[in-house]
């Protein structure tokens, strides 16, 4: 049987006659984000037991960050949405990360996540990241306010996740000299490989994917000024999520910098399916 012509149209749901309601829109993506880090040690023999072969772990097996963001997004086809619907442009994160390597290439990987926006859940399922929906709260000093503190040596800074109703994560910096983007340490910066996942819908079969993939960054900036200074790090257990097992072991630093970039697709690296 002939199969006939689709006439929905969209990126991603809703699929509709026009398209124009699609949660996200095509490639490419442009980012703007400020970032709070807090780097430390872990459990390894933990981290590992996020890391299905291919992936490997990191040069330092024991090593990772929460990044707690905030994110300003558009897709280029839209690219008058930050005056059309606000909404669509804006959110906070909060991130676990760790490296990881493939085939010997050293990179990061993203092993949970909270959002506070259905757009951006929506988009990193696409991209592979694990992201559930969540509440983020980050200190935000403004320049004019006559009772806010400047960012400085002393200021400190704060971000909060929580989520289904129990606080997850707290991370706290106190600023003590800048630092040039360069000096931020490993794994920030470095690629990103995830795992993307579709389950099938007939029961008992396999995912419909399940495949290791390579996020791309163009266009790629950073703020002139990066901060750094000693951090502090709380995990909470938790009924339904499993980051408490991540919790760190050693405080090694916090960072605060701004960075921005396009993303324009990815590479798929290796299918389980």
């Amino acid at each position: 049987m002939k199969k006939k012509e689709f006439k929905l149209k969209g990126f991603s749901y809703p699929l509709t006659p026009l398209g124009r309601s699609s949660i996200v829109g095509p490639y490419p993506w442009h980012y703007g984000t400020e970032y709070l880090n807090i780097l430390y040690r872990t459990d390894p023999e933990v981290i590992a037991s996020y890391l299905p072969y291919p992936l490997e772990p990191g040069e330092e097996p024991d090593l990772a960050y929460v990044a707690f963001s905030r994110w300003w997004s558009l897709w280029e086809e839209d690219s008058d949405m930050p005056w059309l619907n606000p909404e669509r442009t804006q959110y906070l994160e909060a991130a676990i990360w760790t490296g990881c390597s493939f085939e010997g290439r050293q990179g990061q990987i993203c092993l949970h996540i909270w959002v506070d926006n259905d757009f951006s859940m929506a988009r990193g399922w696409f991209m592979g990241f694990p992201k559930k929906l969540g509440q983020v709260f980050m200190t935000d000093y403004h320049p004019l306010n006559p009772g806010m503190a400047r960012p400085g040596p002393g200021t400190r800074l704060k971000g909060i996740a929580s989520a289904h109703g129990e606080r997850l994560i707290e991370g706290e910096m106190e600023i003590v000299d800048s630092a040039s983007p360069g000096e931020l340490p490993r794994p920030m910066g470095l690629p990103l490989f995830h795992i993307r996942h579709f389950p099938s819908i007939e029961k008992g079969a396999p995912p419909s994917i399940l495949e290791l993939v390579s996020l791309g960054a163009e266009n790629y900036r950073y703020g002139e000024i990066a901060w750094r200074g000693r951090g502090k790090l709380t995990f909470f257990p938790s009924e339904i999520e499993e980051h408490f097992a991540l919790a760190p072991v050693e405080i090694l630093g916090a960072f605060s910098f701004s960075s921005g970039y396009t993303f324009d697709g990815g590479r798929v690296l290796y299918s389980w399916v």
